[in-house]
């Protein structure tokens, strides 16, 4: 199955126990390897309004993708964005 971008995007994302994570809200993209490497989820608010946090899943996580939702593993651990570290290397010209 094929999704573009705008079926991705907005997309609900479960845990394989039916726990709501929240929506697809963006995606990290491998150049060199050609494929889609991490989700990024936007959880439900805890307090209306307040205290949204954006989940950095990796593409090992996931068990299914539909048109209809996202499927991760139970023990997803998460990580919020701010806190991810992001490696550069250097590229030779």
């Amino acid at each position: 199955m094929r999704l573009n971008k705008e079926q991705l995007i907005g997309l609900p994302v479960y845990t394989q126990s039916r726990q709501y994570l929240g929506k697809v809200v963006d995606f990290d993209f491998d150049t060199a390897l050609q494929f889609i490497t991490h989700y990024h989820v936007k959880s439900k608010d805890i307090i209306k309004g307040l205290l949204k946090q954006e989940l950095l899943i990796s593409k090992e996580q996931v068990v299914a993708i539909s048109s209809e939702e996202m499927l991760v593993i139970d023990s997803l651990i998460t990580e919020p964005n701010e806190k991810r570290q992001v490696v550069r290397k250097a590229v030779p010209a």
